[in-house]
């Protein structure tokens, strides 16, 4: 069953920057104003994104177990159904959130989730995709592109000036697309100079009108751990 938690855990973290919002600021430091324009309108899709009644998230990213596919459907505001399947294994974990009930799958059968496991599943959605941002970072506007086959409006995340000018320069970038007409988010990028077309992490987002999130079957009860010698 540890190892079961484990892999759980790590699902959950797996997503966490998934939406592209910056990481809050130190204790002590003070939130950035958000006068920027460009900022805005990231903010503005990222709340009406958080405002759907449902939508999916499909990110390829690279773990340490290789490059990885993870599709999450959330319906709002307490459920989510997560898989994250390894591209060279096609090895694939589930984990599924339902209010308080939480169940995973990493190949043994679904399995009930203990209630601190639940809990943390339950804290990451909420912080991640349900509570609003008070700042998305200091985004500039970089203009129409295509993304996924529609028109959007893209956006640069610009990285603070580092203050040790010793540390190494982080050469990689995120960018964030807006569809022109809805507002919605399409997708956020991680890219690396001169390889734009291999992303070290993508994520998309769609709105499929039948998607449901509903509890799993057959439920096995987990082995029993032994007791340590």
């Amino acid at each position: 069953m540890r190892s079961l938690t484990l892999g759980v855990l790590a699902l959950a973290f797996a997503s966490a920057s998934a939406l592209a919002q910056s990481p809050p600021a130190a204790p002590g430091q003070p939130e950035k104003e958000n006068a920027n324009p460009c900022r805005d309108e990231v903010a503005a899709a990222l709340s009406k994104l958080r405002k759907s009644s449902w939508f999916r998230m499909t990110t390829t990213m690279i773990t340490e177990k290789g490059p990885s596919k993870m599709v999450v459907d959330y319906v709002l505001p307490d459920k989510m159904h997560q898989t994250v399947t390894e591209t060279l294994t096609n090895k694939s974990s589930e984990v599924i959130l339902i209010g308080e009930k939480a169940w995973a799958n990493q190949g043994q059968g679904w399995m009930e989730l203990p209630s601190n496991i639940m809990n943390t599943l339950r804290s990451q959605m909420y912080d991640n995709v349900v509570q609003e941002q008070t700042d998305v970072g200091n985004y500039a506007c970089q203009g129409k592109v295509q993304s996924e086959g529609r028109d959007a409006l893209s956006y640069k995340l610009e990285d603070e000036p580092a203050k040790d000018s010793t540390a190494p320069k982080n050469e990689t970038y995120r960018m964030f697309y807006v569809d022109a007409v809805t507002g919605l988010p399409v997708g956020n990028a991680l890219l690396a100079p001169g390889r734009e077309k291999t992303p070290l992490f993508k994520a998309t987002y769609s709105f499929p009108i039948d998607m449901q999130v509903l509890p799993p079957k057959d439920v096995i009860t987990p082995p029993a751990e032994q007791p340590k010698n």
